[in-house]
C-alpha cells in the first residue's frame, strides 16, 4: 500500500479512529504535454518579468496583491502572512465530524478534491463499522481538518470497501445561478411523465469502467506512431542577457575612459624622457 500523505484521527462523538490519508487522483492518467523548443528540442523555460520595466525579476523583488477592486490592489508580506498563519492554527491531525447530512442534500459543484481514507492499526473494526453505518443510512459525514496548515471542509463518503474524504469548496466560492437568469418555464404534465418513463427506460448500474477516457486513448495510439527521442533537462539556466542599467553603463564608460587616457599620456611622457 502506498504510503499515507497524511496520518491522523476520524472523530465524532466519543468515537476516534485512526486513519491515513491517500490521493485518489492518478495523475499520471492526465494527458499532458511540455513544451519544447522546436529547433534543438530544449524544454522551454519561464521566467517573471515586470511589465512595466521589461525586465527578469528576482523572488525577493516579488510581493504578493490581492485584488480588492478592478485594478486596485494591497500588498500582503510573507511575514503579514505567517502572522495570519499564526492567528488560524496548524490544528490538530483530527477529521472532525460536525454532523451528518443526507448524501442527495450535497451540491456536487462544492466538491474540490477526493482523498482515500484507510484505517490504520488498531482502528479496522471501527472503520469497518462506521462505513457500513454510512452506507445503510445514505448519510454522508461534513468534516472540518487541516491538510498541510490550511483548514478545510470535507465530506466523509461510503464507497465500494473503503472510506473517501472529499474536500469541499465553502458555499460562497459557488456564484450564484440565479444571476444567469434562466427563464423558468412551465412543464406540462404529460411531457414530464414521458420524460420520466424515458429516464427510467435508460436508467441502469454505474460502471465507471464502461466510460473510459477516449482521448486518452486516441493521443497514447498518436504517440505510438512517433519516433522517439532523448531530451537533456538542464539545469535553470543563468540569463545570458544581462540587463543595462543606462546611467550606470555611462558612468562605467567614463570612468574606463579616463583610465585609458591617463594610461597613454603616461606612455606618452615617459617615450619624451627616454628620447631626451
Amino acid at each position: 500500500m502506498a504510503r499515507a500523505i497524511w496520518s491522523g484521527h476520524v472523530s465524532f462523538g466519543l468515537v476516534s479512529i485512526p486513519v491515513g490519508l491517500h490521493a485518489a487522483i492518478e495523475a499520471s492518467e492526465r494527458v499532458s504535454f511540455r513544451q519544447l523548443h522546436r529547433k534543438d528540442m530544449a524544454p522551454i523555460r519561464y521566467k517573471k518579468f515586470c511589465s512595466k520595466e521589461d525586465r527578469e525579476v528576482p523572488s525577493s523583488e516579488i510581493v504578493r496583491g490581492y485584488e480588492v477592486a478592478k485594478g486596485r490592489y494591497a500588498t500582503v508580506e510573507a511575514e503579514e502572512l505567517d502572522e495570519v498563519q499564526k492567528d488560524v492554527g496548524e490544528g490538530e491531525r483530527v477529521i472532525e465530524i460536525l454532523q451528518f447530512v443526507d448524501f442527495a442534500a450535497l451540491d456536487p459543484l462544492l466538491f474540490e478534491k477526493p482523498y482515500f481514507v484507510t484505517p490504520l492499526k488498531g482502528g479496522a473494526k471501527a472503520y469497518g463499522v462506521l462505513r457500513e453505518a454510512l452506507c445503510d443510512t445514505h448519510k454522508v459525514g461534513i468534516a472540518r481538518f487541516y491538510l498541510r496548515t490550511r483548514p478545510l471542509l470535507g465530506a466523509l463518503l461510503p464507497s465500494a470497501g473503503i472510506l473517501s474524504l472529499e474536500v469541499m469548496r465553502t458555499a460562497d466560492e459557488l456564484r450564484d445561478p440565479r444571476k444567469l437568469a434562466v427563464k423558468q418555464l412551465a412543464a406540462r404534465p404529460g411531457e414530464v411523465k414521458m420524460a420520466r418513463a424515458l429516464i427510467d427506460e435508460m436508467s441502469g448500474k454505474w460502471d465507471p469502467a464502461a466510460h473510459p477516457n477516449v482521448y486518452r486513448k486516441a493521443v497514447e495510439k498518436l504517440i505510438a506512431s512517433k519516433p522517439k527521442f532523448d531530451v537533456a533537462d538542464q539545469a535553470a539556466s543563468k540569463p545570458t542577457g544581462k540587463v543595462v542599467d543606462l546611467m550606470q553603463a555611462l558612468q562605467d564608460s567614463l570612468a574606463s575612459g579616463r583610465k585609458s587616457a591617463g594610461r597613454t599620456a603616461r606612455k606618452k611622457g615617459s617615450r619624451g624622457r627616454k628620447a631626451a
